[in-house]
Formats: C-alpha cells, sequence, structure tokens
C-alpha cells in the first residue's frame, strides 16, 4: 500500500521566555535562599561546639541532589510534551482515511452490512448479526474462506438500517465454532487528544493511535 503525505501538521508552540525565565529564576533562588541559610548556620553556631565538615558536605550533597532531580522532571516534562506533539502529528494524517481496528460493529443499510474477521486457515466461517439488545437478526455461512484477514458481506439482515454487533466462528472439520478476532473499518474523522493521550475519532467512535491495524484510502472498502 501506498504510503501518503500527511494532510496537514500541529504546529509546535514555542514556551513563552518570561514561564523559562521563570523556571530559571526559580532554580537560581534556591541556591540563593540555600547560600543564605548556610551563612547564618555558620554565622551563629557554637565556637565551643562547631557543626562538623561532613554535615555541611553532607547538606550541600542533598542540594545537589534535589537540584538534579528538579532538573531532570522538566527535562522529562519537555520530552512529554514533545512525544504528545509527534503523535498529533501521526494522527492528524489519517483524517478521511480509512482505518482498521479491533471491533465487532458493523452498519447496516439496505438489509446488507460488511464484516471484517481473521483467518488462522482456510475454513468455513459463520457470521452472525446481533441488535443492540442481543436478538439474532441475520446469519450466513462462509465457505472455502482463505486465511488471513477478510471481509464479507451479509445479506438479508432484519430489523432496519444502523449499528448493529456481529460474531465470527470458524467450523472445524468436527462440527466445533472457535471464535474469530473481528474488526471494524470506518473513516476517521478528527483526532482528540485525550486524558489517556491521542484518540482518532472514527465517526463518534475513539480509538488509540496503536490499535490501528492498517489505514486505506477512503475509498479502498
Amino acid at each position: 500500500m501506498a504510503v501518503t503525505a500527511p494532510y496537514g501538521t500541529i504546529p509546535s508552540v514555542e514556551q513563552p521566555a518570561t514561564v523559562v525565565a521563570g523556571k530559571q529564576q526559580n532554580s537560581d533562588q534556591l541556591k540563593l535562599d540555600f547560600l543564605k541559610l548556610l551563612t547564618t548556620q555558620l554565622q551563629y553556631q557554637d565556637p565551643l561546639s562547631p557543626t562538623d565538615n561532613t554535615e555541611f558536605t553532607s547538606q550541600m550533597a542533598q542540594f545537589s541532589t534535589l537540584d538534579a532531580q528538579n532538573r531532570s522532571n522538566d527535562l522529562l516534562q519537555q520530552l512529554l510534551t514533545a512525544q504528545g506533539a509527534g503523535a498529533m502529528n501521526q494522527a492528524v494524517s489519517y483524517i478521511g482515511k480509512q482505518v482498521v481496528v479491533p471491533g465487532n460493529q458493523t452498519t447496516v443499510a439496505g438489509g446488507a452490512a460488511t464484516v471484517h474477521f481473521q483467518m488462522p486457515e482456510a475454513g468455513d466461517v459463520t457470521v452472525q448479526i446481533y441488535n443492540q439488545t442481543g436478538a439474532l437478526v441475520g446469519e450466513a455461512l462462509l465457505q472455502g474462506v482463505q486465511g488471513g484477514e477478510r471481509s464479507a458481506v451479509i445479506n438479508g439482515i432484519t430489523g432496519g438500517d444502523g449499528d448493529y454487533l456481529f460474531s465470527a466462528s470458524r467450523l472445524g472439520s468436527d462440527g466445533t465454532q472457535t471464535a474469530l478476532s473481528t474488526f471494524v473499518a470506518n473513516r476517521v474523522t478528527g483526532v482528540v487528544n485525550g486524558d489517556t493521550g491521542v484518540m482518532l475519532d472514527m465517526d463518534g467512535q475513539l480509538v488509540a493511535l496503536a490499535d490501528v491495524r492498517r489505514v486505506e484510502q477512503a475509498d479502498a472498502l
């Protein structure tokens, strides 16, 4: 499948200089406060029992560790922000495309619906269509289906147009049925940066970028 160029990118937003300067000032102020505290401690220590050098060294080591940790936290936050922007850029390129993700929902129009499933090897498949209350409204036996990711159009579905659920099972030679992994194919209409990360909006259904199995042109399916 040919790889197409992204439809657009999310412009990066630089941090205001006042924010960066403020962080630097806070760090510098912390160092200044520590030096003042250290000087005051030296000034008011008991001359007959001065503070041990080892204790001073320990205090300075603790301060250095705290300062390094604060800087590491700032760098980590910058890294996470950059990764989030990269994920948004990647997600925007999916808008207007068809994507295939795990799921068991299909849309019925005119008594027919397209289903997608994964066949481990060639064989016969039973597909069943259910309405939102769990009632069976359509069923089909597909014979001689080849292995791999497959799709099929199921006709004769009752109950009218709308969204339905489906299942697919492979029929064994002994009559047993093995449930197959099922998928949903739909157009990406938008991108959402939610609490759990960047999500693709598939006509109202939100899916994670990591769940996308395949991306195709909108007229490919």
